[in-house]
């Protein structure tokens, strides 16, 4: 899988272009930076052949850029669970309004559930319902390459999501944590902060070992 990461500036997430035969970009953090995103993008691929755009969850950080972004392609598929859909159509965001931004108001092209699948770059992945930070978030494991896009489920270095948010559940995150250590993960691109290639297993395990300290 070619995957390169533009690493999220102040508040923004990590974005994800994947390239191959359905080019895709995984979350577009707030949009503030919008001048910068956009100079990565194109120096990574051409903007107008990106087919999908894939949002983890309903936070501001992770969608606020999807509607300048998609201007950009040629239509492409935006993408996000059935749950965290509403919230980007509707664009309310206090998070937003206090950065100075604005929550993008916007529809979904395709709202998946927990089991679905995606093709993705040139692989197919399974979408992972990971409940917990937010009631919408949702993780992409791909089994060929054995990665995990984590959204804000969980980091590296053991670190997992704020569940303290509206919508969020310390129990929840803990059984979401819980199911993706059953799997097996190489490499790990989360939300935020560095990705881990070769041992991502071994920071998911240190994430539920975390959380469950917790409880």
């Amino acid at each position: 899988m070619k995957i390169h990461c533009i690493p999220g500036r102040n508040y923004d997430s990590n974005i994800y272009v994947i390239l191959g035969e359905v080019p895709t970009i995984i979350d577009t953090g707030t949009g503030l930076h919008h001048v910068e995103v956009t100079r990565e993008i194109k120096r990574i691929v051409d903007p107008a052949s990106i087919k999908r755009i894939i949002i983890t969850h309903e936070h501001y950080d992770h969608c606020g850029g999807v509607k300048k972004i998609k201007q950009l392609t040629n239509g492409a598929d935006i993408i996000t669970h059935e749950l965290a859909a509403d919230k980007i159509e509707h664009g309310e965001s206090a998070f937003a309004r206090l950065l100075g931004g604005e929550m993008p108001k916007i529809p979904v092209d395709r709202r998946v559930r927990d089991g679905d699948k995606l093709l993705v770059g040139d692989e197919e992945c399974i979408v992972i319902h990971t409940p917990g930070h937010t009631p919408g978030s949702m993780c992409l494991y791909f089994p060929r390459d054995k990665s995990l896009v984590s959204g804000d489920t969980v980091f590296a270095y053991g670190g997992f999501g704020r569940y303290d948010f509206p919508g969020g559940s310390l129990h929840q995150l803990k059984k979401s944590i819980s199911r993706l250590s059953e799997l097996d993960v190489v490499n790990l691109y989360p939300g935020h902060d560095v990705f881990i290639e070769r041992e991502g297993g071994k920071h998911l395990l240190m994430s539920l070992r975390n959380i469950k300290m917790l409880l």
